[in-house]
């Protein structure tokens, strides 16, 4: 019983995990139309975890506006996006793009994990 109680809490939490959207990559979001929210962040940063939870939660409330893009510099996804924009030394921080990185917008680490100033900025930036 206890082996087919714990099969089934496996495969309920893979069904769970496989039902949220999958990650898109920078290119995939770069060529979509959609806007584009994109974490750059290392793991060596400070309280990294903090941000990339809060990355998470915006795209809960965001996800239908924005495609989002966590981007680690140390894994290979970081070269395209860095042949196309710099990658700045203050880590972690947020770039807002549409219109194929024609506008473009940075979001500072003190405003990222401040819910108000982070909803304004997603909000002004949806309908500029």
């Amino acid at each position: 019983m206890k082996k087919l109680l714990s099969f089934l809490f496996l495969f309920v939490l893979l069904i769970a995990g496989s039902l949220k959207a999958k990650a898109l990559t920078f290119e995939e979001a770069y060529n979509d139309q959609k806007p584009m929210l994109i974490l750059v962040y290392a793991e060596w940063a400070d309280n990294y975890s903090s941000y990339l939870n809060t990355f998470n939660a915006l795209e809960d409330v965001y996800g239908d506006k924005f495609n989002f893009v966590a981007l680690d510099i140390a894994k290979a996804d970081a070269k395209a996006f860095n042949a196309r924009y710099h990658i700045y030394p203050n880590l972690p921080y947020m770039l807002m793009f549409r219109d194929n990185g024609k506008v473009s917008r940075y979001i500072q680490r003190d405003c990222i994990l401040n819910e108000s100033c982070v909803n304004s900025r997603l909000k002004s930036f949806i309908h500029q």
